[in-house]
């Protein structure tokens, strides 16, 4: 297959192989749809073609699609092989010694070198797929993620690649027993070491703007006062709890009211607080979260074993507002994608777009065809709807979507961005209940998006629209 010229991808590549002719490792920045595939493709074949190369992928799937890609693509790499899990060690040593490239997960390939760490000696050259996934989120003296505190010593004679989708969020580390907010980008300067920064800002005034899909995000309010009410009485005893968790703090360790107020949330799990308020407040988050995201039937199962009161329960609608909006906007497209939290409310939307004579397909976690549910998905000529769960959405790309709607959002920008990309350029709809927290929620989410990655999203408010 002849690979199509594409201006920033050359300076990519000009870039790396400047860099590594000056024994420097890198790190590379490069967003959904920019052609990572490709670039490990013509790093193989062009810079690192007579080197020993390792690429670590984070998951299973993934290690077999890229094999699959560059197979079926570029009718494959001289001398690549892949190791797994289910080979033993003395095949897995084999292939190693064997091959040129070498496609592995990190726990399989450093499990590897423990029993042999003589073949690490050979490689030259590390190329990780997604290397922001080798941060911990949260960490307490640990900063990289099982086995990364092993691997990048034990490879610590070769050059890093590290490419990653996005590279602006933030984690939190405590130090010397202060919380720190630190940039990913900074961490993994640090841990990989001798390290160069490029990042999509590098580029952006090379072809980039012509390949790039920009993506119409609809913040979209929905109407449902009954389950509004829900999550107002239980934000009002969120609230009520944090202020006593506060009081506590300031009465048994003051000296961390200052982080706790300023950071509550990140902070609280490296804080002594009453083990009893932290399993209120967490129970009272899950709750409200259970009531963002679940579909109406469950909400009494979940309130009543809180403490609510079945009178107080009667006016719990038969199906949520967010329900029946997904079904008003899908009818409206020709092929939609829904993504949600919860697989109860994967089966509920699925029922009820079928119910209306949307054809319907569906991947979670309990899927084990899901690349041949998503193939039919695509090259279906009916009115029809993907949805999927979190785990059902891993790794995936879908072009051939009209529209996303991402059912509820979590906390993390870089996550509600990697989701609304998923369509590479098509409409996105973020659903939020009206008149509850969930709207805000999702504008700090939403701002934080619009600051990090400005180059592909044009937001719109419907709420302005009524």
């Amino acid at each position: 297959m002849l690979i199509e010229s594409r201006e920033y991808q050359d300076y990519i590549i000009d870039r790396v192989s400047l860099l590594v002719s000056e024994e420097s490792s890198i790190i590379l920045e490069l967003d959904c749809g920019m052609g990572k595939r490709v670039l490990m493709y013509r790093l193989l074949t062009e810079i690192f073609k007579e080197k020993k190369v390792v690429v670590f992928l984070q998951t299973h799937s993934s290690l077999e699609e890229t094999i699959q890609y560059l197979d079926e693509q570029y009718g494959g790499i001289e001398g690549l092989s892949s190791i797994k899990s289910g080979y033993n060690a003395n095949y897995r040593k084999h292939i190693i010694s064997n091959n040129r490239v070498i496609l592995s997960l990190p726990i399989v390939f450093s499990n590897t070198l423990q029993k042999f760490p003589e073949l690490a000696d050979d490689i030259e050259i590390i190329i990780i797929n997604e290397i922001d996934q080798i941060v911990r989120r949260v960490s307490h003296r640990r900063v990289l993620c099982v086995p990364w505190n092993k691997l990048t010593k034990q490879l610590d004679n070769a050059i890093f690649i590290g490419m990653s989708g996005t590279l602006r969020d933030d984690h939190l580390i405590l130090d010397e027993n202060q919380l720190h907010l630190r940039n990913e980008l900074k961490t993994l300067s640090e841990f990989i070491p001798n390290s160069s920064i490029i990042t999509i800002d590098e580029f952006l005034d090379t072809d980039l703007e012509d390949y790039i899909k920009h993506t119409e995000v609809h913040i979209h309010p929905v109407t449902d006062e009954k389950t509004a009410k829900i999550i107002n009485i239980l934000t009002n005893h969120i609230k009520e709890v944090r202020e006593e968790i506060i009081d506590s703090v300031k009465e048994s360790s003051p000296e961390d009211l200052y982080q706790l107020e300023k950071n509550f949330y990140q902070s609280l799990p490296l804080i002594s607080v009453e083990t009893e308020l932290i399993e209120k407040l967490n129970r009272l988050l899950l709750l409200r979260k259970y009531v963002y995201s679940m579909p109406a039937k469950t909400y009494s199962n979940y309130l009543i074993r809180y403490g609510f009161e079945k009178s107080n329960l009667e006016d719990i609608p038969i199906i949520s507002g967010k329900e029946l909006e997904v079904l008003k906007i899908a009818k409206q497209y020709r092929k939609t994608t829904v993504l949600c939290s919860f697989l109860s409310t994967v089966n509920s939307l699925t029922q009820i777009l079928k119910n209306e004579g949307i054809t319907t397909f569906q991947v979670t976690g309990k899927i084990s065809n899901k690349n041949e549910i998503i193939n039919e998905f695509k090259q279906s000529e009916e009115q029809s709807a993907l949805i999927l769960s979190p785990i059902g959405e891993r790794d995936l790309d879908i072009p051939q979507t009209e529209l996303i709607i991402v059912y509820d959002l979590v906390n993390s920008p870089k996550t509600v961005y990697q989701k609304m990309k998923r369509g590479r350029g098509c409409k996105v709809f973020l659903l939020f209940y009206n008149n509850t927290s969930e709207k805000q929620k999702v504008k700090n989410v939403v701002s934080e998006i619009a600051i990090r990655y400005p180059w592909s999203l044009i937001f719109f408010s419907d709420e302005e629209k009524k």
